[in-house]
């Protein structure tokens, strides 16, 4: 078993779509993972607040999305009331180490990661798999996480897999060029 087994991807995914779906296919494949975790977003300070859907239609919808993916859905974000990714990762590590996890994030994220709470101890203290996505920018080199952090990415899955945190990795994918913003607006 890889040291990285266990997928954790967040996000409002409001709502589910293939493109989701698409992700967490290719990042259990190719990370070779044995555990995957959904985990909707309690609230996003970076994004425009939206009406918050119920908890229960939001685990409802992911659960009938994802039924064929092998793929848990969890609650955790909003059981704690949290607002980031910092307080999610302290949870789980009261209950257990961080080296067995995976945080998966678009590359869309990789451009505000700077922005997230805490983020230079998100990076130092559990390994993140950045997923390309059509029409981002996939110049890394030029957001200021590469640059500050270079040293911790990793140039293959497999060295990425062995590894322990810090690290980093950028899987490309083809991707599927679609948004939940985009869905939302033209619905």
């Amino acid at each position: 078993m890889n040291k990285n087994s266990i997928g954790i991807f967040g996000g409002s995914f409001n709502p589910f779509h293939e493109g989701h779906e698409y992700v967490i296919q290719n990042t259990k494949k190719y990370l070779d993972l044995s555990h995957f975790y959904i985990v909707p977003n309690y609230g996003n300070p970076l994004k425009f607040k939206s009406p918050k859907t119920p908890i229960r239609e939001v685990l409802n919808n992911l659960r009938n999305s994802t039924i064929n993916l092998n793929v848990k859905v969890s609650p955790l974000e909003y059981s704690i009331k949290s607002q980031s990714t910092y307080e999610l990762l302290r949870k789980v590590q009261k209950k257990c180490t961080l080296d067995s996890f995976v945080l998966i994030i678009g590359l869309d994220q990789l451009w505000e990661l700077d922005r997230w709470v805490n983020f230079e101890w998100i990076i130092n203290n559990i390994s993140i798999c950045i997923v390309s996505r059509p029409s981002y920018d996939m110049e890394i080199d030029k957001t200021k996480i590469y640059n500050k952090f270079s040293p911790y990415f990793m140039t293959s899955a497999k060295q990425f897999l062995v590894s322990k945190s810090p690290n980093l990795f950028l899987l490309k994918l083809e991707g599927i060029n679609i948004s939940s913003t985009y869905i939302r607006n033209n619905s």
